[in-house]
């Protein structure tokens, strides 16, 4: 398997992958300001922009978590070391038998805990299917990344959320809340501030 980027290559491969998509769906509709209700055609660039960023920061935090677990593991077994990351997976892990077992060592018994934390995280991250405050809480709780509150940014991401909701999900053929292409641009621009500050987290982790 080959390594992954880390936290600044993930955000740096979403924000190209985003630009591209603005470049093509809303660059057309920031030329000028749309007075009134968004035009058919907007409106259905707009959605499709919606859709393909809220799963690429899907992937964006799938990928980060992942990074975090490889790490993890990685430097317990090549350097001994235990960071916040392995200290706050193996507080959501279970809790070993009791019973000592003869020639078990500290660095294996902690080793057979980290696969087998690791072994759980990975289900998760697979199993994820969503980006909302709860679920990146969820994500990166348990390995030890402090998810940003800030309030401007969580509501961007509430309101990104609902709207590709309304479109993958919720009404036929066409969402109920209609936003323009400059909205939608500075939605976007708000949740790649909070990816930004998640990969920033993931660093400080120091997993």
């Amino acid at each position: 398997m080959s390594r992954r980027l880390g936290p600044r290559g993930e955000f740096r491969a979403l924000k190209r992958f985003i630009d591209e998509l603005e470049h093509r769906f809303l660059a057309p509709h920031l030329v000028s300001p749309t007075l009134g209700t968004p035009s058919r055609r907007e409106t259905l660039d707009v959605a499709a922009y919606l859709v393909l960023t809220h799963g690429a920061l899907e992937n964006f935090v799938e990928g980060l978590g992942l990074w975090v677990l490889e790490r993890l593991e990685d430097s317990w077994i090549r350097r001994q070391r235990a960071t916040r990351a392995t200290a706050s997976i193996l507080l959501y892990a279970s809790a070993p038998s009791r019973e000592i077992a003869a020639g078990v060592t500290v660095f294996s018994n902690l080793r057979t805990a980290l696969r087998d934390a690791k072994s759980e995280a990975s289900k998760q991250i697979a199993q994820n299917n969503g980006i909302t405050p709860a679920h990146l809480r969820a994500l990166f709780r348990p390995l030890g990344v402090d998810v940003p509150e800030d309030a401007v940014l969580v509501a961007s991401l509430d309101l990104l959320v609902s709207l590709r909701h309304q479109w993958a999900h919720q009404y036929r053929f066409g969402g109920r809340v209609l936003k323009s292409a400059h909205d939608v641009k500075k939605t976007v621009a708000d949740c790649l501030d909070l990816a930004e500050r998640l990969a920033t987290g993931a660093t400080a982790a120091r997993p």
